[in-house]
């Protein structure tokens, strides 16, 4: 359950930055790894695509663990659905995504350095937080929104290798492949296969 917790906790914001960005239509992949405290040797885990037409965004997340895992969001209404099967039922977890109105415990250092990802130049952040040992060196690009990925509340553009801290080790997230192109609309519809439910009762549910 933690890792569904994390699924959805990661995206359950809106970023308040008010900078321009040319809209994003297309689809994009990233590799996620683990990295253990204790080996320290990253360990590919799973893979995370986004889909968006700059509105709506599709976020599918799979491991061998849980299986695939689906987020729909709808960033004008601030309304997101977390697609997943437990126990042979598909359920819809429905949530508010609230505007993130606090101040962010991430702290961001500009330095010197850039990197391409996918042919898109990535400019060289320090990150700091409270759960990191140590600031740690991550890449974003400045003319792309990062409200398709909702992580990192205050960083200036989309994260295209960035880390986030959990109970079993370091995930670090790494743009693989980045297309523009049309996406259809019915990617974004809840199937009514699948049974739409509040968080609260869906955690009762499965606790019975």
């Amino acid at each position: 359950m933690k890792f569904i917790l994390l699924f959805s906790a990661l995206l359950c914001f809106l970023p308040t930055n008010a900078q321009t960005f040319k809209p994003f239509v297309g689809e994009m992949t990233y590799s996620v790894e683990l990295i253990h405290p204790e080996s320290k040797k990253p360990k590919l885990i799973s893979f995370t695509t986004i889909f968006t037409n700059d509105t709506l965004v599709r976020t599918e997340s799979e491991n061998l663990a849980l299986g695939k895992q689906t987020l729909i969001r709808h960033l004008i209404l601030s309304k997101q659905y977390v697609l997943l099967e437990y126990q042979d039922k598909k359920y819809a977890i429905q949530q508010t995504i609230t505007k993130d109105t606090s101040t962010s415990k991430y702290v961001f250092t500009t330095c010197r350095g850039y990197k391409r990802f996918c042919g898109i130049k990535a400019k060289k952040i320090m990150v700091n937080h409270p759960n990191f040992k140590v600031p740690i060196a991550m890449y974003y690009a400045k003319t792309i929104s990062p409200k398709y990925l909702g992580v990192l509340p205050g960083i200036e553009g989309l994260p295209l290798k960035y880390y986030i801290q959990t109970e079993d080790g370091l995930l670090c997230y790494t743009l693989r492949s980045f297309k523009e192109k049309a996406i259809p609309n019915g990617l974004f519809n809840v199937s009514k296969a699948y049974e739409k439910i509040s968080f609260p009762d869906f955690l009762e549910r499965i606790s019975k």
